[in-house]
């Protein structure tokens, strides 16, 4: 008789439920330790420093939580994606979709403040959730797990940071091109087409734009063979072509 094992798509196959993991922090440990950013700092002798920590399914389009509520859990997306709002209504954008291995809600967190965004399941998603009492202690107790943790906050603020500046200073078409350049990276797949992981309504509300200047741009992107554009992925032909595109700060007057 085989052990029962839990298996993740695109992570090796977890320990034994029966063996080294017991219980939710146990399984919460050996889920994170599968994760680039916890690789090397998490030894399983460190399940008591996890205490509290456990793993949290949550079904496509459900809410983890709500912008003003308190910041009282830090996520690590294992599997799936999640897409982070500010605002409501009609005026609601996505800010960004996050995936394996991505943490949401650290700086909130340590701030003893309120999130900032909303978060949902974009498709079914498991995370580990940690409470904010364990986080401060992770952060006091164990400097190689704070640094990365910090490392990855700094990272996201970086980018953040970098895509807000690009809603002013670039074209629609720079927009859009380094989010391709971005999305060709991640993928790592070069000479494939690269899917698009988000319905282009998203993708246009990232890129603080309409869908259809988004496949306006596309387009145009494809009649100068920097990329090979379909409906719902793209290819790129030209990754130098399309770097410099994504970096063109002159506004084109009457784009938006």
């Amino acid at each position: 008789m085989h052990a029962e094992t839990d298996r993740i798509p695109g992570t090796a196959t977890l320990p034994p439920r029966d063996a080294s993991v017991g219980g939710p922090a146990g399984r919460a440990l050996a889920l994170l330790r599968q994760l680039p950013l916890f690789d090397g700092v998490i030894a399983p002798s460190l399940e008591d420093a996890f205490a509290g920590a456990d793993v949290v399914s949550h079904a496509a389009g459900s809410v983890l939580f709500e912008a003003g509520q308190p910041a009282d859990a830090l996520y690590v997306v294992v599997c799936g994606r999640v897409r982070l709002m500010l605002g409501s209504g009609p005026s609601t954008r996505v800010l960004a979709v996050m995936g394996r291995g991505d943490t949401i809600g650290l700086a909130a967190l340590l701030r003893g403040d309120l999130y900032p965004v909303t978060a949902v399941a974009v498709d079914e998603t498991m995370l580990v959730s940690l409470p904010a009492a364990t986080v401060r202690h992770l952060m006091e107790e164990q400097p190689r797990v704070a640094a990365r943790l910090v490392g990855d906050m700094g990272a996201k603020l970086a980018r953040f940071v970098r895509d807000i500046g690009g809603f002013t200073q670039r074209s629609a078409r720079a927009r859009v091109a380094r989010l391709l350049c971005d999305l060709h990276r991640d993928a790592r797949v070069d000479g494939e087409p690269v899917v698009f992981a988000e319905p282009k309504r998203a993708i246009a509300s990232r890129l603080a734009m309409t869908p259809e200047t988004l496949s306006r741009e596309l387009h145009a992107l494809a009649e100068l063979r920097m990329i090979e554009s379909r409906r719902t992925s793209f290819k790129v032909l030209d990754v130098g072509a399309l770097e410099r595109a994504a970096e063109d700060a002159m506004p084109v007057a009457g784009v938006r």
